[in-house]
């Protein structure tokens, strides 16, 4: 009889740690299970970032002018001497123009030139299309100013007086270093007079707000009829219209309006918990709402770089990361 009993307790401890062991890896399950994760996005590519400023809603360019990413490849492009200027994007390039020199690389990091514009002008970038960048100098007595076309070997491809119209007005660009595909110019009446990076050739407009959006989309705002005609260049021969009631918005020169991605599919930040641990606040979250949804979920913070209709570029911490959307969103 003692023998017995003896046999059952011995049993005791590892039926214990047996159950002590379930409810362990049931707690891990579980938890694994319930942890906030990232959803309805498939990752595609990730770098390590740099500190500085997009541009253009295109590239993450680093505060010295010498390192930029593109958000939709991630690659990485480097512009070797150049540590100080005014940098652009434009037409899938970053330009950085310092004094009378145009540094220029593409952002696929297949090309790198330079181009030094007249001595004794004041240079100003106007547009970029696939094979061109559109810069004005200005300068000589009595001042005057011309355009000229610099090609994707730091050639100059075309040159151009300014039409005297314009007198030395500075040309139309994107508050956030963003170059538009066409010129734009303002005559003293407020006519516009716009540019084909590619030809040279030179349109008139009448008077309209002009503004450049994604990718360099020049857009001109005109009030007709109780409503605001907004028509949209992807070239200077492709255009697409469309008229939005009411008033059209306030808009100084080269601001950057919403585009249509921007408007149908957008985040906002917010953090995501688990019911079964109620302390801290959760993780830092980007929800994703609109034409497209999903979530972004970090230990790190995380800050929206790019959306657009074929994903998502996100700085999480110090890395840039790129996301797809699922098929199907």
């Amino acid at each position: 009889m003692t023998r017995a009993v003896v046999r059952v307790a011995s049993r005791r401890p590892i039926a214990y740690a047996v159950l002590a062991a379930f409810v362990v890896a049931l707690a891990v399950v579980v938890g694994w299970l319930t942890t906030p994760g990232t959803q309805g996005l498939d990752g595609e590519w990730e770098t390590t970032a740099v500190r500085g400023d997009v541009l253009g809603g295109r590239a993450l360019v680093g505060s010295d002018k010498t390192v930029a990413i593109d958000l939709v490849s991630g690659t990485r492009i480097t512009l070797g001497s150049v540590s100080d200027g005014t940098p652009a994007i434009g037409a899938s390039r970053l330009v950085v123009l310092h004094g009378s020199t145009l540094d220029g690389a593409g952002l696929d990091g297949r090309s790198r030139w330079t181009w030094q514009g007249p001595p004794a002008h004041q240079i100003a970038l106007v547009a970029a299309a696939p094979s061109v960048t559109v810069v004005q100098a200005c300068g000589g007595t009595p001042v005057a100013c011309r355009l000229f076309g610099v090609d994707n070997n730091g050639k100059e491809s075309w040159q151009t007086p300014q039409p005297t119209a314009t007198g030395t007005s500075r040309p139309t660009v994107g508050t956030d270093g963003n170059l538009p595909t066409v010129g734009v110019l303002t005559a003293a009446d407020g006519t516009l007079l716009l540019v084909d990076p590619t030809t040279s050739r030179v349109v008139l407009r009448p008077a309209a707000t002009a503004s450049v959006g994604r990718d360099g989309a020049l857009t001109l705002s005109t009030a007709s009829g109780g409503q605001c005609v907004r028509t949209t260049f992807q070239t200077l021969d492709r255009t697409t219209s469309a008229s939005i009631p009411g008033p059209c918005p306030a808009a100084g020169a080269g601001t950057t309006p919403t585009t249509v991605a921007q408007a149908t599919t957008r985040t906002t930040s917010t953090r995501s918990g688990v019911w079964w641990w109620p302390f801290g606040d959760g993780r830092p979250t980007l929800e994703v709402s609109g034409r497209h949804t999903g979530k972004v979920v970090s230990r790190d913070p995380l800050r929206t770089l790019r959306i657009d209709d074929t994903g998502l570029t996100v700085l999480d911490g110090g890395t840039v990361r790129r996301y797809s959307w699922v098929s199907g969103d």
